[in-house]
């Protein structure tokens, strides 16, 4: 076959060119770190990529959801050890009120103590988290402990605790956990319920029983003892109060000291359960850490570079680039006129 001096020029255009693609590519590998740009680069690197970067986001995505079910356990578990604390102190003034050398003046300033003591625990049970209610189940937008219009007192809310009489009934919250997805397939269960924590019997236990006129045993004797009633009784009266069993303040604190003892056995299983919440959340964070790591190392082994391995086939590419020019400026020099005589 002839070969032409065009046929050369045309071949070594396309290999100067083959070259220079070359080192450009192993320069941009270079300079990005990274074996492909383009999909087209490298198909199969370009597939798993997509792979490994999706594994890898659904893992941080998980990490998030782990961490707001992590800070919202937190709030909870605080909330126990307040009302614990609380609790200790609640009995320990109801043991001075059982004394039986303390006055009725003397219980009368233990009760109202006690009593802003109980609203300090309630107010506990309306703690929220980043504005959602941590207790009201699915209606997070709800405090489980309202005051009541006509008395000023706390009392629980219905929209929480439910209301069977109303029209339409309302339902309470039970069974409304929140569950949030910390893994493929893996759901953890977020929040304690209020009617779990803290229910009607709870409530009255608290405040002495329930006396016959349906207050509760405290407030009655509270509201009666700072009453003009009995500020203008005489003494033999407010003596006969006082001895009369319907009144028997000692015996009510001595009853409430037991109250506070079951309630607190009561929480303790609360935060026993939320405790083997938290460990859980706790373990899938520590996978879901490893995952990410995982993911990030085997991305790197996909797509970067090795750029002592880059330097040597830049350099290769640069050497055969350099002499494609070279042989190129003598095969162009020669000419059919250089034979001619």
């Amino acid at each position: 076959m002839r070969v032409t001096n065009g046929m050369m020029s045309n071949r070594l255009l396309t290999n100067i060119n083959r070259n220079l693609s070359l080192l450009d590519r192993y320069n941009t590998q270079g300079a990005t770190g990274k074996k492909i740009q383009v999909p087209s680069d490298d198909p199969i690197i370009a597939s798993r990529s997509l792979k490994f970067r999706t594994m890898l986001s659904e893992a941080e995505q998980y990490a998030k959801n782990a961490s707001d079910a992590t800070s919202w356990i937190d709030s909870t578990e605080v909330v126990f050890g307040n009302i614990n604390k609380i609790l200790t102190d609640m009995k320990g003034l109801m043991t001075q009120g059982a004394n039986a050398t303390y006055t009725l003046e003397d219980r009368k300033k233990i009760l109202t103590e006690y009593s802003s003591l109980l609203e300090q625990l309630e107010q506990e049970l309306n703690t929220d988290y980043m504005g959602r209610n941590i207790f009201s189940g699915f209606r997070t937008d709800k405090k489980p402990i309202v005051k009541d219009p006509a008395t000023g007192k706390n009392v629980l809310n219905k929209e929480v605790y439910g209301d069977p009489n109303a029209v339409p009934p309302i339902d309470s919250i039970a069974g409304q956990h929140i569950e949030i997805q910390v893994g493929a397939g893996i759901t953890v269960s977020i929040n304690s319920l209020a009617t779990d924590v803290y229910t009607q019997a709870d409530f009255n236990s608290l405040r002495g029983g329930i006396a016959p006129n349906g207050q509760t045993q405290f407030d009655r004797i509270l509201d009666f003892l700072n009453s003009p009633a009995y500020s203008n009784m005489p003494e033999d009266q407010k003596l006969a109060w006082e001895k009369d069993p319907a009144n028997d303040i000692r015996g009510m604190m001595e009853q409430t000291i037991k109250s506070i003892e079951d309630y607190q056995s009561k929480l303790s299983t609360q935060e026993t359960d939320i405790g083997i919440r938290s460990k859980r959340v706790e373990l899938v964070q520590t996978r879901l850490e490893d995952d990410k790591l995982n993911y990030k190392t085997v991305m790197s082994q996909n797509e970067d570079v090795n750029i002592a391995e880059v330097m040597m086939n830049f350099n290769t590419a640069n050497a055969a680039y350099t002499a494609s020019l070279n042989i190129g400026m003598k095969i162009t020099q020669i000419t059919l006129a250089d034979y001619l005589r």
